[in-house]
């Protein structure tokens, strides 16, 4: 009964406690550690952002004192919860005044001694403490002492093991973090302030909400590790481990004494198995073996017997319209009529025409994508003294660089600058360098590409001449402010665009 049991089946009991465990007791610590840890991550921000964090510390500071005791209460019930899960005829239960008590008065100063002195037997202590004033022990204090003190050695490797996960959690938390708004560009199209910072989502806060979400998943299973090595201290002296096995093993014998029974009593006459419909019961073969999940087991001539029967008659036309065709070539190949007797003779066989008419449609429908997918939109310049703007609505999000040619563009932007909306005059500037790229060969215009894109897209076929990008970014830049963002677009933004125009067309005709 005194041998030492390895940090490693602690935890692994542990998780199999915590598995084992109602959902109300899992319940139970969220409702105590979800609102501190919310109200701790959104202290530490504002304390150390806001510039009136001066006048509500005080305030602050208690209301997150007062979630701090809260939840160390719900801590303390739900391992009295586990540990009578573990003991269901010895474990009583405290009442949960003297448990709030305890916890108050007790639980700060574990703290500060714990953020002082992070020693295991303290750590074992004040959890223990905790455990047993939830069970209303007698002398909690005392006891807790007396369990802390036991095998130090397995004490040392839970908390390791518990470090070495919550390290490796929280790494792979941030980098979920620092991720995710990628994968949503890359998959989904969305490109946000998220994804074109994402160098900046790893910081002080974003590793605070890795290591709070980490927190919530380690602690309940240190929790549940202190309630086994309680568990199985205290049954050094009352054997209370191995009356819990006797209890399974009683369990483990009466079930198979049902087992063994149940079948016997179930062929006596009087209890009869009902009979079964032999209708019913192909009626429900029929049913599943027509199911998505077994279709891939059917042959081919199955499949097609067992489909609807519109989708049958379908596939019966499209059979015949194929050996109509085929029918129809071969009378042109063939000069004399083919024997009946033998169809195979002559000089083209039926397989070697069918594989020649399905390469002849393949080339066919490949050589139409690939002309569709080729021709260019027609782009034609608009006559001398007609203007853009009735047939051009610069505020659709959906308008693309390749409407107009350039000169279009820079028409259309000196006269929205001669209306005095400088805003539609940037987008159409915009718009002018985007054509101009893509006349180049530098960008390639699609409706769903945005502004990052197309400067990656530009950094990459502009290696030649490596000072077109930083011009094509700092443009970007000005527009995305004026036209997406909240600042005023004057004048001067106007001109900055377009002298910047400028020095872009010149360093691409460089290349």
């Amino acid at each position: 009964m005194r041998t030492q049991r390895g940090a490693i089946e602690i935890m692994e009991e542990a998780v199999s406690l915590l598995r084992t465990a109602p959902l109300e007791v899992t319940l139970v610590y969220m409702l105590g550690a979800i609102p501190f840890t919310l109200a701790l991550l959104f202290f530490l921000s504002d304390m150390t952002r806001s510039p009136f964090a001066a006048e509500h510390l005080a305030t602050a500071s208690l209301g997150l004192a007062a979630l701090y005791i809260w939840k160390n209460i719900c801590q303390a019930r739900f391992a009295a919860r586990l540990y009578q899960l573990l003991s269901p005829g010895s474990a009583g239960s405290g009442s949960l005044f003297k448990t709030a008590v305890m916890q108050g008065s007790l639980q700060p100063l574990g703290l500060i001694i714990m953020f002082m002195l992070p020693l295991p037997w303290m750590i074992a202590f004040f959890r223990n403490a905790a455990l047993f004033a939830a069970l209303g022990t007698p002398a909690p204090l005392r006891t807790a002492r007396r369990q802390a003190a036991l095998w130090s050695r397995q004490n040392w490797g839970i908390l390791a093991l518990a470090g070495v996960a919550g390290l490796l959690l929280s790494a792979n938390v941030l980098t979920v973090i620092a991720v995710m708004p990628q994968m949503a560009r890359s998959f989904l199209g969305v490109e946000g302030s998220f994804a074109r910072f994402s160098e900046g989502l790893v910081n002080v806060y974003t590793l605070g909400v890795a290591l709070a979400l980490s927190w919530l998943v380690i602690d309940p299973l240190l929790e549940a590790a202190y309630v086994l090595r309680c568990f199985y201290g205290e049954s050094i002296a009352t054997g209370e481990d191995l009356r819990a096995a006797l209890r399974k093993a009683i369990a483990v014998v009466a079930l198979a004494v049902v087992m063994y029974v149940c079948p016997a009593s179930a062929q006596t006459p009087s209890a009869r198995a009902p009979s079964i419909d032999a209708t019913q019961l192909d009626r429900s073969v029929d049913e599943v073996i027509h199911r998505r999940e077994f279709a891939w087991r059917m042959s081919n001539q199955k499949a097609q017997e067992a489909a609807p029967g519109w989708l049958r008659s379908a596939l019966d036309m499209a059979g015949r319209a194929w050996n109509w065709v085929v029918a129809l070539v071969r009378s042109w190949l063939q000069r004399a009529p083919q024997p009946a007797s033998n169809p195979r003779d002559g000089p083209v066989t039926p397989r070697t025409l069918e594989i020649l008419i399905a390469v002849a449609v393949f080339l066919v429908i490949a050589a139409a994508a690939f002309w569709i997918r080729r021709r260019p939109a027609p782009v034609q310049a608009l006559p001398v003294g007609t203007t853009a703007s009735p047939a051009i609505n610069l505020a659709d999000e959906s308008l693309t660089a390749d409407q107009l040619p350039e000169s279009s563009w820079l028409q259309l932007a000196e006269e929205w600058l001669a209306k005095g909306d400088c805003r539609m005059a940037l987008r159409a500037l915009y718009l002018a360098g985007l054509n101009y790229l893509s006349v180049r060969g530098l960008v390639s215009i699609r409706r769903w590409k945005t502004g990052f894109e197309y400067r990656r897209e530009l950094e990459r076929r502009a290696r030649a001449n490596p000072g077109v990008e930083p011009v094509f970014a700092n443009n970007l830049a000005l527009f995305e402010q004026g036209w997406y963002g909240s600042h005023a677009v004057d004048r001067g933004m106007v001109d900055a665009f377009t002298a910047g125009l400028r020095e872009m067309r010149n360093r691409a005709e460089q290349i």
